[in-house]
């Protein structure tokens, strides 16, 4: 019965209680495409072992590239709050799977996409996001294109 009981603890401990959970997080700097220094560079996210920890969202930082470059690079790492301010007017909720375009308010502005994802370990690795961002990633360079003319 003792033996049970335990069973039944565990049970409740893993199916009931999953936000004292910790995600784990890609943590690294990497890049898409044809990156200039992508022969005498090695991508920190090549090592599974640049990892963080996060009871929230993981997250993929893209760098809005300027026009007419054919890489994109990205950092990705542990997001540790629900909400994003994306830019000094508005702050919004994140979303599981979904990407914000973001300006960090300096002058001239920078804009960066921030992709979220918190559905399973390792979701904002390189080897986790290429359906999600193979579609989104290009119509991001286009909207960032257009905008920037």
């Amino acid at each position: 019965m003792q033996i049970h009981r335990q069973h039944l603890l565990l049970f409740i401990q893993f199916y009931y209680l999953p936000g004292c959970f910790s995600l784990i997080c890609q943590q690294c700097n990497g890049w898409d495409g044809q990156y200039p220094l992508r022969y005498a560079t090695a991508s920190t996210c090549d090592n599974r072992n640049n990892q963080c920890q996060t009871s929230q969202f993981c997250v993929k930082i893209i760098d809005s590239m300027s026009p007419g470059t054919n890489y994109g690079t990205f950092k990705s790492d542990c997001y540790f709050q629900t909400q994003l301010q994306i830019d000094p007017q508005n702050l919004t909720t994140i979303t599981n799977r979904k990407c914000y375009p973001y300006q960090d308010g300096s002058a001239p502005v920078k804009r960066y996409w921030y992709c979220f994802c918190n559905d399973h370990d390792y979701c904002n690795s390189s080897k986790s996001l290429p359906h999600f961002l193979s579609i989104i990633f290009p119509i991001l360079l286009l909207v960032y294109r257009e905008f920037s003319k």
